[in-house]
């Protein structure tokens, strides 16, 4: 009996470390609800063979709602796939973010001052800037001049996505288990003057907390009536 017990609070205490991580995994979601590109995080349920209960981070790699701006920088991946920046220390990371801007050299960087694709320079002095889907950027000296091309902004995807490490500032940085790297080519991914939302989904995150909460409750209910058969079994000893 005792060890019957004891399997039941091992379990027990297994499965509620599980819900609360799942907890963390909900409120980061609802942390970055408003996090240009940002993509929702699932912890998922791995029953063991003991009827212990672990969990996986899964990554929801759908792409978010398009948002309207007026900002000509800003453009958003509306495909699968990365776009690939340089941070100052020459560390490639990925990101989804396409609220750009450019620094005083005129260079495509994001908002955390990461240089876009392999440098992509925009003179300060035209009239206007033009991203096709593709992803070549064209300036043009005067609305109506002949368009001066002056790069292209790269997309790339990844044979798993998932496994990418988020190491903040809503970027990315591949693993041994994100797989191979390719440049994605003739795409229509990319559109300007706008930016893509985050895919959380609100309402299912709700949901799941109000069901982790009731599942919290139940273990803490099972570990107390395990805690007062303890109790009487002692009584009955002495």
């Amino acid at each position: 009996m005792a060890y019957n017990l004891q399997g039941i609070i091992r379990k027990t205490t297994t499965n509620m470390a599980v819900e609360f991580d799942r907890m963390a995994y909900i409120t980061q979601n609802f942390a970055n609800v408003n996090t240009n590109g940002y993509k929702s995080v699932r912890f998922e349920d791995i029953i063991d063979a003991d009827g212990s209960v672990h969990g996986v981070e899964r990554t929801d790699c759908r792409v978010g709602e398009f948002l309207m701006t007026d900002n000509p920088l800003d453009i958003a991946l509306q495909g699968a796939g990365y776009i690939p920046v340089t941070t100052p220390q020459g560390e490639i990371r990925y990101t989804r973010d396409g609220a750009f801007m450019k620094n005083a050299d005129g260079y495509l960087i994001t908002k955390t001052g990461d240089l876009v694709g392999s440098g992509i320079r925009i003179d300060g002095t035209c009239e206007k800037v033009e991203i096709k889907s593709n992803g070549d950027v064209y300036t043009y000296k005067r609305v109506f001049d002949k368009p001066e091309y002056v790069g292209t902004i790269p997309v790339v995807q990844f044979d798993n996505p998932e496994a990418l490490k988020d190491v903040g500032a809503n970027e990315f940085v591949a693993t041994e288990n994100s797989g191979k790297i390719r440049l994605v080519e003739n795409h229509d991914y990319i559109k300007q003057y706008g930016i893509e939302r985050s895919n959380v989904d609100v309402i299912s995150d709700i949901y799941m907390v109000s069901r982790i909460n009731a599942s919290i409750l139940a273990s803490s209910s099972l570990m107390k009536a395990i805690n007062s058969m303890y109790d009487k079994a002692i009584e009955l000893t002495q």
